[in-house]
């Protein structure tokens, strides 16, 4: 739509750094929401460490599962949200997201999303988010973290990069 369009376009056309709480997480939330519903966007995949139970990040990726490929890592070892993660993995493979459970020993502490969006010039382009806080916007009223939205090349194909082993088999034989 248009208004994924104008937000893809403003991002190619400068990186935009978010400073919270002090602006808000709703840039963040836009970027998945938009992404989620926009035809053009191909591929989604983030790192989810925490979010709320009630997170509008997951529920975004649920609403893309059925229309554009969408994997997820998850962190298992978040000490209070490991019910809350766990829920949220099983809801977001029901719905047909590619789920990998971190990466064997470490805490995947990245906070890190990918989008691979066939734009309207032709070009296949790679946007990222990266911050320094978790995917939970109600935190994000309360800590001091940054947020950058960007098209850089050199940034994207580093994001692409991060690789998750897969351990999806560890929370299906529980």
């Amino acid at each position: 739509g248009h208004d994924a369009d104008s937000m893809f376009e403003a991002i190619r056309h400068q990186d935009f750094l978010v400073h919270h709480p002090y602006e808000s997480y709703d840039a963040v939330v836009n970027f998945l929401d938009t992404a989620s519903a926009d035809p053009r966007v191909l591929s989604m995949k983030q790192t989810l460490y925490r979010t709320n139970t009630d997170s509008p990040i997951a529920e975004a990726l649920l609403d893309a599962a059925g229309k554009k490929e969408v994997a997820v890592v998850v962190e298992l070892k978040a000490s209070f949200d490991e019910m809350s993660n766990i829920h949220w993995a099983r809801s977001l493979e029901d719905a047909g997201v590619q789920v990998s459970y971190g990466l064997a020993g470490l805490k995947t502490h990245a906070k890190l999303m990918l989008i691979v969006r066939n734009d309207p010039d032709g070009k296949i382009r790679r946007y990222a988010h990266l911050g320094t806080g978790n995917y939970n916007p109600s935190t994000a009223r309360f800590y001091s973290d940054f947020s950058l939205l960007t098209s850089d090349e050199e940034i994207t194909s580093a994001v692409h990069d991060v690789r998750s082993e897969e351990h999806t088999s560890e929370l299906q034989s529980h």
